[in-house]
């Protein structure tokens, strides 16, 4: 197989619909793909061969190494047929890594590149051509809780692995039903969950699973060291939602604290609690599974909803901003709304009532940017992880380093390049 460039890896973000801190006890989470995504552009400069280059101008960080100084690590392909990762990341891997890391002094411009060279030189041969430059975009709010560094994992994994050749090429489009998980996108999985390691040391596994597979995950850890249950919901009926970031800055690890404290001092009563959670996420697994999702399954998920946001405030994880997002989405009756996340600020998401007046969201958004926060239009459930080659698409044989890093707005990414309006992507 041969790779022309320029091409486009995309992989959605996610939320967390319920479950939020229940899974910590060991009760199972739903987490479901939103329609807000990362791209990566990665094109071929024939002038700066010596190089491989990133552009993350989300973030500010710009970066090239050279390709003779990379420590490749990948077996040999013949050898490998979708080659999977170890358990754990590779200890000399990662001391060869360190002197090419050295001078970042950024914690997030650190894991964008510890991350990206890790998964380059495990999947990419020596033999990879240099003056390759990947250009990362993102219309996902970046640090929010949305997994947005699972979306870039996911990029990055699938596009070394398309280099590397060890991967075909995508061959679902946006209107295909995918029953069954292809070696491919567990191939994808596996190895962007390697850059989440590389980012967050000790990740769930969960965020990086629906931004591969798309649709929804339920997700809940075993205790005695079992592995993890994941069960993934690939053809999720689309749902629109509002997302609404707080800019409230929280720390999850103090909040997940809290909440122990809690179980501690009263464990009769939050037993019940994380019950009527685990309840509520079996009850509306066992809805989203359904092909289709009509008006009563609709109602019943909006209560769910309401009920899990209430359970989370009982455990003293909410926030005024939180509430005052909640308040306004109830006084004009568009939907029901809950926290996402650790809480304590970040974001909330409101699953929106079929047939609002575009007035009424309109009066919403108005409202909530009054208050300083920042609200997206975004679809819930949808595609995993894409792929958009110039054989697809003729206005990628254009688009240039500089197009990607000049778009201004999330609107303008989509609107030129996004899964949502051109309809030539593919799927894993």
């Amino acid at each position: 197989m041969t790779v022309q460039f320029p091409f486009v890896t995309s992989a959605p973000g996610k939320v967390i619909i319920f479950g939020e801190h229940s899974a910590v006890y060991n009760r199972p989470a739903i987490a479901a793909a939103l329609s807000l995504r990362t791209y990566l552009l990665v094109s071929k400069d024939e002038t700066e061969s010596d190089y491989i280059c990133l552009e993350f101008p989300d973030i500010d960080f710009h970066c090239h190494w050279k390709k003779s100084d990379l420590p490749f690590h990948m077996a040999p392909k013949s050898d490998t047929p979708h080659v999977l990762p170890p358990k754990n990341l590779d200890p000399e891997l990662i001391s060869d890594l360190g002197p090419l890391l050295s001078a970042i002094d950024s914690p997030l411009h650190y894991g964008a590149a510890y991350a990206f060279l890790y998964l380059f030189v495990s999947l990419c041969p020596r033999s990879t051509p240099g003056g390759l430059t990947f250009t990362m975009r993102s219309t996902l709010p970046i640090g929010a809780g949305l997994g947005s560094s699972a979306s870039m994992s996911v990029c990055l994994a699938s596009a070394f692995g398309y280099i590397g050749g060890h991967i075909k090429e995508a061959t679902f489009y946006r209107d295909s039903k995918i029953t069954n998980d292809s070696d491919e996108c567990n191939f994808i999985d596996k190895w962007s969950f390697m850059g989440e390691k590389c980012i967050h040391g000790n990740p769930s596994g969960i965020d990086n699973a629906v931004a591969s597979h798309g649709g929804a995950v339920m997700f809940q850890r075993r205790g005695n060291s079992l592995p993890s249950v994941r069960t993934a919901m690939r053809n999720l009926p689309p749902m629109n939602l509002l997302l609404t970031n707080t800019k409230t800055p929280r720390r999850t690890a103090t909040l997940v604290a809290n909440v122990s404290k809690l179980v501690a001092d009263y464990p009769k009563s939050t037993a019940h609690i994380l019950d009527a959670m685990e309840d509520i996420a079996r009850e509306a697994y066992n809805l989203m599974l359904r092909p289709f999702l009509n008006a009563n399954g609709k109602d019943e998920l909006l209560k769910l909803i309401r009920i899990n946001h209430g359970l989370l405030v009982s455990l003293g994880v909410s926030h005024p901003n939180l509430e005052r997002i909640k308040l306004n989405c109830d006084e004009l009756h568009v939907g029901e709304t809950k926290l996402t996340g650790a809480g304590g600020g970040g974001c909330a998401i409101t699953l929106l009532r079929d047939g609002i007046k575009p007035e009424v969201l309109t009066e919403l958004e108005n409202r909530l940017e009054k208050l300083g926060f920042e609200s997206f239009k975004a679809t819930l459930g949808g595609k995993g992880v894409g792929l958009l080659t110039t054989n697809d698409s003729a206005l990628l044989k254009n688009m240039t380093v500089k197009n990607f890093i000049n778009f201004k707005s999330r609107d303008n990414i989509e609107e030129s390049i996004g899964c949502t309006y051109v309809g030539d992507w593919r799927y894993w």
